[in-house]
C-alpha cells in the first residue's frame, strides 16, 4: 500500500479512535467497561489491518502510543511557547500533520503525570488481560490413568519395608497363576489375613491339600 492511502487509512484510524471514548476519555460512562473496550479495540485492529495486514491487539497498541507520544511532544512545545509570552507569530507549530486531528487529547493533558499516560497504561493492561485469559477453554477432566501413575510414583518415592517387598514378590508369583487358581490363592490369603488380624494365627493354622477323610 502506498503512503497516500497509508495516510489515509490512519486518518480514519485516528476519527475512529476518538469515536471510542471508553479507550482516552476517564470521564466517560464506559471508561470502566471492559466489553466496550474490547469491542473497541477490535474495532481498531480492523482498521489497522487495512495498512498492516498483520496487526493485532498488540501492534494497535504501539500505533496508539506512538500516535499519543508524538502528539503529547508536540502539545508540549506548543503550550511552553505560550507561556514564554511569544507573539503570535512566535507561537510553535506543530510539524505533525495528523496533529489536528488529535486534539480532542488536550483536555486529557495534565501537569506532572498526564492523563494520556495513565490511559495508555490502562489501556495496555486490558490488552494483557484479554491476550492471557482462556478463550472459553473448559476445565480439562483428569485423566484416570495419569492420576494412577503420579500415585504409583508418589508411592515409589517413599521408603518400602520387608512388607512392601514381599507384597510385591506375592504379587508377581500371582499372576503367574490361571484365574481359577488366582481365586483360590486370594481367598485362601484373605482368611489367613482376616485370622491374623484377629491374633488367632498359630503354626498349624495352614493345612494345604489334606485329603479329609469323613467316618462313618
Amino acid at each position: 500500500m502506498d503512503s497516500a492511502n497509508s495516510r489515509e487509512v490512519l486518518s480514519d484510524f485516528i476519527d475512529l479512535y476518538q469515536s471510542f471514548p471508553c479507550l482516552w476519555k476517564i470521564k466517560s460512562a464506559d471508561y470502566y467497561n471492559k466489553h466496550a473496550k474490547q469491542i473497541a479495540q477490535d474495532k481498531l485492529v480492523e482498521k489497522l489491518k487495512e495498512c498492516d495486514p498483520n496487526a493485532d491487539r498488540e501492534s494497535c497498541l504501539r500505533k496508539i502510543n506512538s500516535l499519543r507520544a508524538s502528539f503529547r511532544k508536540e502539545f508540549k512545545k506548543v503550550q511552553a511557547s505560550y507561556k514564554s509570552g511569544a507573539s503570535t507569530d512566535d507561537i510553535y507549530k506543530p510539524n505533525l500533520w495528523y496533529y489536528e486531528k488529535l486534539l480532542f487529547l488536550k483536555d486529557q493533558e495534565m501537569p506532572g503525570r498526564s492523563r494520556s499516560s495513565l490511559e495508555e497504561e490502562s489501556f495496555e493492561r486490558e490488552m494483557a488481560d484479554d491476550e492471557s485469559r482462556p478463550k472459553n477453554r473448559k476445565r480439562k477432566a483428569p485423566d484416570p490413568t495419569e492420576e494412577l501413575v503420579k500415585l504409583a510414583y508418589k508411592r515409589l518415592q517413599q521408603p518400602q519395608d520387608d512388607s512392601d517387598i514381599l507384597a510385591a514378590a506375592w504379587a508377581v508369583e500371582l499372576r503367574k497363576m490361571d484365574p481359577q487358581q488366582q481365586l483360590f490363592a486370594k481367598k485362601a490369603i484373605n482368611e489367613i489375613l482376616f485370622e491374623g488380624q484377629m491374633g488367632t494365627l498359630h503354626r498349624n493354622s495352614v493345612e494345604i491339600n489334606v485329603s479329609r477323610v469323613s467316618t462313618p
